[in-house]
């Protein structure tokens, strides 16, 4: 298992290294003058050749390229901000929490609801319960999160004055509309991802046995039936993670987080590039560390996963014997 994650953890550099590359292109390629935007449209022409020249715009694509690549995995400096001149790993340091933290919340909501539903609607195939709990899983896939944070924001922010509107400054409170608005598409997925592995289970020789013994069903549901379901969940967990972190851009916009969200689309309306192509990286190798944790978690579910790994180590030892 050691040599597993070893082994993850040296396919990051790879996957870093061609989200760099892959970004560093597109900012290059993105229409527009970098030292147009920072100096105004006040600014004299030698001024933007001089601020081209600071920035090293003027050197061939290639040679660029090489000398960020080399700050950032040789040296590990991300550089600083084209626009503020502050470091930009000390600005990730304080923004990339805040981002963690809403996107955390969220998934605990989205999971936190969507298990139980899909269990509800498996037990209850082909029921009302199971027609109820399918609907609102379509409605929360079609559901804008943007547009719903507009109506949260006027509902509980607005007419009833319970949470704040914007900002962190309440602590968690703050981060309870931005994640329920941004929360309803994992949940949906969910609920049925849960539904669908759940009528897997539930129809396995072991179910009907635990049932012949008089176990509670409440035991036989939760106990037996959901625990074996687990390994598609956790799967779509690891998903949702993802898509929640592009997501938590938009509602950071929305409710005025200082997190990665805004950090990002305020450099990239700035072509502020070097911001850009750090963050990215960062949101990069985070969704990478979670979907190693999601595979370390099948290993803590699934016993058999467990006893492969430990399989494939004894045999090794034999064949070294």
């Amino acid at each position: 298992m050691v040599r597993y994650v070893i082994k993850r953890l040296l396919w990051m550099i790879p996957i870093a290294l061609g989200v760099a590359i892959l970004v560093f292109t597109l900012m290059t390629a993105t229409p527009g003058d970098p030292a147009q935007t920072l100096l105004g449209a006040t600014a004299t022409e030698t001024d933007l050749a001089a601020k081209r020249e600071e920035l090293g715009l003027n050197d061939p694509y290639f040679v660029r390229l090489g000398d960020y690549l080399t700050n950032v995995f040789i040296k590990f400096d991300l550089g600083a901000s084209w626009v503020t001149s502050v470091d930009i790993m000390d600005t990730i340091a304080v923004r990339m929490p805040r981002t963690l933290v809403l996107t955390i919340v969220t998934l605990i909501i989205a999971f936190g609801l969507g298990i139980p539903l899909g269990v509800m609607a498996a037990t209850h195939q082909n029921k009302w319960q199971d027609s109820i709990a399918m609907v609102l899983a379509m409605i929360g896939v079609a559901i804008p999160n943007f547009w719903l944070a507009l109506l949260l924001i006027s509902l509980f922010s607005v007419k009833l004055a319970w949470l704040p509107p914007m900002g962190i400054e309440m602590g968690l409170v703050s981060y309870i509309l931005p994640a329920l608005s941004n929360c309803t598409g994992a949940l949906a997925n969910c609920a049925r991802q849960t539904r669908s592995s759940m009528l897997d289970v539930i129809r396995a020789d072991y179910i009907t046995t635990a049932r012949s013994k008089g176990v509670p069903e409440r035991s036989v549901i939760y106990k037996h039936a959901l625990k074996n379901a687990m390994i598609p969940i956790i799967t779509a967990a690891g998903g949702a993670f993802g898509h929640l972190l592009g997501g938590a851009m938009i509602i950071e916009t929305i409710f005025n987080i200082p997190g990665m969200g805004t950090y990002i689309i305020g450099s990239l309306n700035n072509r502020d590039y070097p911001v850009v192509q750090g963050g990215t990286i960062f949101l990069a190798l985070a969704f990478s560390l979670l979907m190693l944790l999601v595979d370390l978690l099948y290993a803590a579910v699934d016993p058999r996963i467990k006893a492969q790994y430990a399989g494939k180590k004894r045999k090794k030892v034999k064949a070294n014997a």
